[in-house]
């Protein structure tokens, strides 16, 4: 059954509201934004998580970002978070913390000024493994 959220979206200089629906194809998430003004991008993925990166991989040179914490530049999925979860919620990472980071609904509402592209994304992932492996 799909369900619509609203959400912030940063377009330029301006943030809107746009619609967000997600909804199942099988085993995969499909999720698809709507404009205000009626256009719609499409992805899917085989768990929420990664159904949105997709979906940014497509926004991302349209300069459109998304204010979930799925989009954080700090934000990550585990496996088991994927697997198990469905990916429906992440972890913020933070540089040199001892333990298991903090949690967040994947879909979950973020300030756009801590959303990134899925680049950025991965970059701050890569930092924050090498932190790890420095830290233990």
């Amino acid at each position: 059954m799909p369900e619509n959220h609203l959400i912030g979206v940063l377009t330029g200089a301006s943030e809107q509201q746009w619609s967000l629906t997600t909804s199942r194809r099988g085993r995969d998430w499909l999720l698809t934004i709507t404009s205000p003004d009626g256009k719609s991008w499409a992805a899917e993925g085989p768990d929420l998580f990664n159904a949105l990166r997709a979906l940014r991989r497509i926004l991302d040179p349209l300069g459109i970002r998304l204010g979930v914490n799925g989009a954080r530049r700090d934000a990550w999925a585990s496996g088991v978070q994927c697997d198990m979860g469905e990916g429906r919620a992440v972890y913020l990472l933070v540089e040199g913390q001892a333990g298991r980071p903090e949690p967040v609904r994947t879909l979950g509402h973020t300030p756009v000024s801590h959303v990134g592209t899925v680049d950025d994304q991965d970059q701050q992932h890569k930092r924050w493994l090498h932190s790890r492996r420095t830290v233990g």
